[in-house]
């Protein structure tokens, strides 16, 4: 990502280390059986690949409309595109449902709706 960034690419497309996947299903793991959703990630991804490969096969991914189309499932896991947190934060609420999103933490900070996170912790 760093080499990324010292060239000036200007893309959304990031993947994930391998170890903060792992970490991120070490403190928030799916439950057995959970239907899971990895909304931003392709077939490359390390969250796909872990996941599809041990926790559930059928894991849907690469989906391109889940700010406005609902989806059955039980566990989201992702590294959204920043380009549009705020509206993949607010959906992500909406739902109901875990949904765990590898963000850095300031961009919490200019989330417009943190408030009313902070009322319901």
């Amino acid at each position: 990502m760093k080499q990324a960034l010292i060239k000036g690419a200007k893309s959304d497309e990031w993947y994930t280390p391998i170890e903060t996947v792992r970490t991120m299903l070490d403190v928030f793991p799916p439950k057995t059986g959970d239907k899971i959703i990895l909304p931003f990630d392709t077939d490359k991804s390390n969250f796909t690949k872990i996941i599809t490969r041990e926790y559930d096969p059928l894991a849907i991914y690469g989906i391109n409309d889940f700010l406005n189309k609902e989806y059955e499932f039980d566990y989201l896991i992702t590294n959204p595109p920043y380009s549009n947190k705020d509206e993949i934060i607010a959906r992500c609420i909406e739902t109901g449902r875990p949904c765990v999103l590898v963000l850095p933490i300031d961009t919490l900070v200019g989330y417009k709706g943190i408030n009313c996170l902070v009322r319901q912790i």
